[in-house]
């Protein structure tokens, strides 16, 4: 009776001592997984989140860094599994319903990117980047009202988010308020001057009111910031001047 309790205790102490190795080496692989993220390297970044979810398969903040990995990667499907996963451990976790959100969008399935964000802002609702991009996904499929209403809320709880104004800009922009335009674009700049975008958007504004002189130094600024960007800027240069004409 005392060998079989005392064999127990011992057992007890050895699991505790077992599971608290398992949690520093998921720890160990999960920190890592991290840094190779930062540098770029996703493949080395999902092996070991991967390795970190094998010690601890609980550990949805693994399964949520795993799937901006995969995100990252293109592999849309596996992201949401991965978010899903999170989800499932920690159903509270808004930013898992944000980046699946973003996974279907980058599917084309905007139903349900836009049902994920609603789950996220129900979750916290001063989250302002969930309605930036519900009102992203909204204004994708042609609800500009909606839109607006999304990128209101959003600067409404972060007056400093440059992506709301920007986007903000853009709806104003498709609506032919150009002066409304020209002021958001102008703040998201203020707010970050070294948002391409915005500086692109601008530019296209000033095309239309006849400032090509400005508009030049827009783009100039624009593809200094991110020469990616050079065909995209030509071909909303083009669509410009032909509406122009």
């Amino acid at each position: 009776m005392h060998r079989l309790s005392l064999l127990v205790i011992s057992l007890a102490v050895t699991a505790s001592i077992s599971l608290g190795q398992t949690s520093r080496w998921a720890q160990a692989y999960h920190d890592r997984a991290n840094e190779r993220y930062t540098k770029g390297d996703l493949d080395g970044a999902i092996a070991d989140y991967s390795i970190a979810i094998t010690f601890d398969p609980r550990r949805a903040q693994a399964y949520f860094d795993r799937g901006n990995a995969r995100k990252a990667k293109g592999d849309f499907n596996a992201a949401i599994d991965d978010y899903s996963r999170a989800i499932e451990i920690d159903p509270r976790h808004a930013a898992s319903y944000i980046n699946r959100g973003n996974a279907w969008q980058d599917k084309g399935e905007l139903t349900k990117a836009i049902s994920d964000f609603d789950v996220a802002i129900k979750i916290s609702p001063r989250f302002a980047l969930a309605y930036i991009n519900r009102g992203s996904a909204v204004q994708e499929q042609g609800d500009l009202g909606k839109a607006l209403e999304d990128f209101n809320q959003a600067i409404k709880f972060d007056p400093r988010a440059a992506l709301a104004y920007n986007n903000r800009g853009i709806v104003w922009f498709t609506r032919g308020d150009l002066d409304k335009a020209m002021a958001d674009f102008g703040t998201a700049i203020e707010i970050n001057p070294r948002y391409a975008s915005a500086h692109l958007n601008r530019g296209l504004v000033r095309l239309l009111q006849g400032q090509a002189a400005d508009a030049k130094k827009d783009f100039d600024e624009c593809l200094k910031l991110d020469s990616a960007l050079k065909a995209f800027l030509e071909e909303r240069v083009k669509r410009v001047q032909r509406q122009r004409k």
